[in-house]
């Protein structure tokens, strides 16, 4: 799927959901969800913050539109592991596959372009189940921290 395909998608999820509260798809709420359209489908609430001052939303309307993406199931939150305290927010789209790796030390989290391992996983049959999308996470220390151990 496409970025402008998948943006057209989520953008009539929540318009429509915005229209059974009465508010309005504003320009502040398209850039956040055009975010997650683009190369990275996973983003913590501080990186989003990072992101949307470069475009001049404030730390809380991205707050505030990560709350409302949620209610209208658009993003959902994913604890990393059991022990961690950091929360990705990712698409909660189907057939939207993600691959990605985190690093244990920083929380960095990189999305993988890997269309070898997406193939053999979206290929993978199951008994009594039927897959519509998949995410893999691979944990593990990225590139600077392993440097910094060093």
């Amino acid at each position: 799927m496409t970025h402008d395909n998948l943006y057209k998608q989520v953008a009539r999820q929540l318009a429509d959901y915005l229209l059974t509260k009465g508010k309005r798809l504003s320009v502040e709420r398209q850039k956040v969800l055009q975010y997650f359209c683009g190369d990275r489908h996973q983003w913590t609430a501080v990186q989003l913050v990072e992101r949307a001052v470069e475009d001049n939303i404030s730390r809380a309307t991205v707050y505030n539109v990560l709350r409302l993406l949620e209610q209208a199931q658009v993003v959902r939150f994913v604890r990393q592991s059991e022990n961690s305290k950091t929360v990705v927010y990712e698409l909660n789209v189907a057939q939207h596959n993600s691959l990605q790796m985190v690093c244990t030390r920083c929380q960095r989290i990189v999305e993988l372009k890997d269309a070898a391992i997406a193939d053999l996983v979206s290929q993978k049959k199951y008994a009594n189940f039927r897959m519509s999308s998949f995410v893999l996470t691979v944990y593990g220390e990225c590139k600077v921290c392993r440097k910094k151990k060093s």
